[in-house]
């Protein structure tokens, strides 16, 4: 049965349901064959409406106003401003909105839900984080969601249809149609735990750009007047060829690009297959800014709306944001631990470019955690730069920093791997050095140096993975030191690290190679560890030592 989108205020646009579950959407697929639901046309006026869609991207539980995020409450406000000023108004979001702040992450993303309901939005894109909690969970949410959930590229292996609403069409007051279909980025089987991204298939390159196509000719073939590609994509280097240019550049028939994933401001307007204009715009992330782009004589034009710059907020929508964010900090107020300096979190320079303190402190958690509760001995602990999502400020550290840093539902684990093995994880994992990587390793109980002056060699990649494994391990990364010996080829070593990276996640395929042999799962929750080794190793007070990054890793 086909779930409804019921209006929720007669006075927006009616919003009808095109549901191609039932199809395929792979490549080269016929679409017209899914069994859409019919979408009902009126006689448009004579002097068509104004359109405005307000927009964000990156949410990641960032919906209350506070010192830099706007919140879901200005976004809701917006759009009644500009219905007052005579606009028809569309709330679209770019994905990641169920993990992150623990407002959202508490609950496993379904107070995130409840939020974008509350707000009133029309369609929101799949992003790689919302597979953080699993499938299923994925799929509650978006049972729960008043506006579809839609990813054209999430293929189900078994089936060959489509996990999640390919797209749907909004039919606007005078008649005119706005088609909007989803895209999430193919890294997300290696971005997320590999566990929760089973059985599905993430179409990539030329198979991504023709399910894109099929989108768009279906869509104008239902008399979409404009048709919005939400793109979970981004456009880091590393991530082509699925950047959203690259799906730009080999599709025709795009007229907007939402963007996602890479938290990057963007308002440019490229070039598509036929030479046609396409207007791509993102948000940053977070919140810290809102995007309005306005579709006036047939002209999009596109403006930020940044913190500080906007003051309105919707009452009912706060209201409710409030709420959910005061039971949290409450159960989460506990101090576990106090700090005299900041803790580094950021992304970029940060955890995904560089040793950071808090990365120090983080694997040093990790690596007393395996000492404490694993049954054999870790020589050093990894964990990739980009699993830690937030900074510390000094003053007291509560379980909301912890989780605020975590947010996943990941587990300590412990790996043995060769000397050779470890030598070609940190050679992958620093592949982009020194620009920006989520898979950048923090690290404890090591030392290795980086030259960013020989180039990555790429070898093959890596089985179901974008990443390319290195041709010659050792050409940029050198390991002067594991534990308290020397660092050998030939030796072995255990190592502590989460059940995400012993799962191959991100470049850290060979520990799941050498996991075959023998993981050991300690089934300790990450938040619990890093909480425990604060609380009782740190004695509630981060040591001075940590002021700054204690030069485990060099970069030259």
């Amino acid at each position: 049965m086909q779930k409804e989108y019921p209006m929720r205020n007669p006075l927006r646009s009616l919003v009808t349901r095109r549901s191609f579950l039932a199809g395929s959407a792979g490549a080269g697929a016929t679409l017209a064959a899914a069994g859409c639901a019919n979408t009902q046309s009126t006689t448009p006026a004579a002097t068509p409406k104004k359109l405005a869609i307000i927009h964000t991207n990156d949410t990641h539980g960032h919906d209350l106003l506070d010192n830099e995020s706007l919140g879901l409450a200005a976004a809701a406000q917006l759009r009644t401003d500009y219905q007052n000023k005579g606009y028809e108004v569309l709330l679209l979001d770019a994905g990641d909105l169920l993990q992150g702040e623990p407002l959202v992450g508490q609950s496993k993303g379904h107070a995130g839900i409840d939020f974008f309901n509350q707000a009133g939005y029309n369609a929101v894109a799949v992003g790689n984080h919302e597979f953080d909690y699993g499938q299923d969970n994925l799929r509650q949410c978006a049972e729960e969601a008043s506006f579809p959930l839609l990813s054209a590229n999430i293929i189900v292996a078994e089936t060959g249809k489509t996990l999640m609403e390919p797209n749907t069409v909004l039919t606007l007051e005078d008649g005119r149609k706005v088609g909007v279909f989803g895209l999430i980025t193919p890294e997300t089987k290696t971005s997320v735990n590999t566990i929760f991204v089973e059985g599905i298939t993430f179409l990539a390159g030329s198979e991504l750009y023709q399910c894109a196509q099929a989108q768009v000719d279906e869509l104008r073939k239902q008399g979409c007047d404009l048709v919005v590609c939400l793109a979970h994509l981004g456009e880091e280097e590393t991530l082509a060829p699925n950047r959203t240019c690259d799906v730009v550049e080999h599709v025709s028939g795009i007229d907007l690009v939402i963007d996602g994933h890479d938290h990057q401001e963007e308002n440019v307007t490229l070039q598509d297959a036929s030479g046609n204009p396409t207007l791509v715009v993102e948000t940053g992330c977070f919140t810290h800014a809102i995007g309005v782009v306005t579709w006036e004589d047939g002209k999009l034009a596109s403006t930020l709306v940044h913190h500080g710059s906007y003051d309105g907020q919707d009452g009912t929508v706060a209201a409710a944001v409030q709420k959910v964010n005061d039971e949290v900090e409450a159960s989460l107020s506990a101090v576990v631990a106090t700090t005299a300096f900041d803790l580094d979190g950021n992304r970029d320079p940060g955890v995904r470019t560089k040793e950071t303190n808090l990365g120090d402190l983080f694997t040093d958690a990790l690596l007393w955690g395996a000492q404490v509760k694993a049954k054999r001995t870790p020589d050093a602990a990894i964990t990739n730069g980009g699993s830690l999502r937030a900074s510390v400020e000094a003053g007291d550290i509560t379980l909301e920093d912890v989780v605020s840093v975590y947010s996943f539902i990941n587990t300590l684990c412990t790996v043995e791997v060769t000397g050779a093995q470890l030598l070609e994880v940190l050679e992958a994992s620093c592949s982009a050095c020194p620009e920006p990587l989520g898979a950048f390793p923090q690290v404890a109980g090591l030392v290795f140096s980086i030259d960013t002056s020989v180039p990555y060699q790429k070898g093959a990649n890596y089985p179901n993975s974008d990443y390319a494994s290195p041709a010659k391990p050792g050409s940029r990364v050198t390991i002067q030191q594991v534990g308290d010996r020397p660092f050998s080829t030939d030796d072995t070593y255990v190592i502590a690290s989460t059940d995400f990276t012993c799962n191959g996640g991100d470049t850290y395929y060979v520990f799941a190679e050498a996991a075959k042999q023998g993981l050991e799962n300690t089934n300790e929750l990450i938040t619990d560890v890093f909480a425990d080794f604060l609380r009782d190793a740190c004695k509630g007070e981060v040591p001075e030592q940590y002021r700054t990054a204690q030069n485990r890793i060099t970069i030259a």
